[in-house]
């Protein structure tokens, strides 16, 4: 792909970013999660895959736009941009972990086996 190319691209991925986040912010409070990732997945599926760097920027723009929004950043709701964007993202499990300590954002949300972490949560659900 030539540069010029690989640019617009990842023009194109800030505005997906900047203008999906905000809209995942209102469903996964209007929405349950397993209505919002069918829905989602079926979106992911007519995306383009992307190859391992591809993927990795678009992980890189979306956390930028994230930590921006009002309220700080949140996994869930990059995640669900994810699978929305990506047709690879969009067939991998969704996984919600929950932490028993309860603090407030006491969980993570990830694709496939990527916790982030060595140990598991209390509570694990996959969708």
């Amino acid at each position: 792909m030539t540069l010029p190319a690989q640019l617009a691209l990842r023009v194109a991925d800030l505005g997906l970013a900047l203008g999906l986040l905000p809209v995942m912010e209102v469903a996964s409070r209007m929405v349950g999660p397993r209505s919002l990732v069918r829905a989602l997945r079926q979106l992911g599926r007519r995306a383009p895959a992307r190859d391992a760097a591809g993927r990795a920027w678009l992980q890189r723009v979306l956390g930028a736009v994230d930590r921006r929004l009002p309220g700080g950043e949140r996994c869930y709701r990059r995640v669900l941009c994810e699978i929305a964007l990506d047709a690879g993202a969009a067939v991998e499990p969704l996984r919600l972990g929950l932490d028993g300590t309860g603090a407030l954002r006491g969980g993570h949300a990830w694709l496939g086996d990527a916790r982030g972490r060595e140990h598991p949560y209390e509570v694990e659900l996959s969708l």
